[in-house]
């Protein structure tokens, strides 16, 4: 491959702050990252095209990681409720700690649990236990 450079003082200017690692890589390695790259030349100026994604692939993508956060909510609290089927007495703090989230994660899980009327705490925080409801 003939590496050929369109602007000696640019190049030479990148290649001392290191930021051209060897002559003739750079259209191999552009293409390796971004495979869809176009390249064209049109008189004396070389124009590199990148794709970017469109608007809708980039919702895809995040609807995508919407739903993995909302499996991962709903693990969550489904560990949650094991934990309390272990020990009834077990606190907020310890499952936190256990799970390795937030206090105020985990509370918001209990929150929706609660909500979802499937716990329900019996007695005070200091005293008390979780009761599982089933259906």
């Amino acid at each position: 491959m003939v590496s050929e450079r369109r602007n000696e003082l640019i190049a030479e200017m990148l290649h001392r702050v290191h930021f051209i690692e060897k002559w003739g890589r750079g259209i191999k390695l552009i293409l390796s990252k971004e495979p869809d790259t176009e390249f064209s030349e049109i008189g004396t100026k070389f124009i590199t095209t990148f794709k970017r994604k469109s608007y809708y692939e980039d919702k895809k993508v995040g609807e995508k990681g919407r739903e993995s956060k909302e499996k991962s909510k709903e693990k969550s609290k489904e560990k949650i409720l094991r934990l309390m089927v272990e020990n009834s007495a077990i606190t907020i703090q310890e499952i936190a700690e256990i799970l390795g989230m937030s206090l105020a994660g985990v509370e918001k899980s209990i929150r929706i649990l609660k909500q979802q009327e499937r716990l329900r705490r019996i007695g005070p925080d200091k005293g008390g236990y979780w009761e599982i409801v089933n259906d």
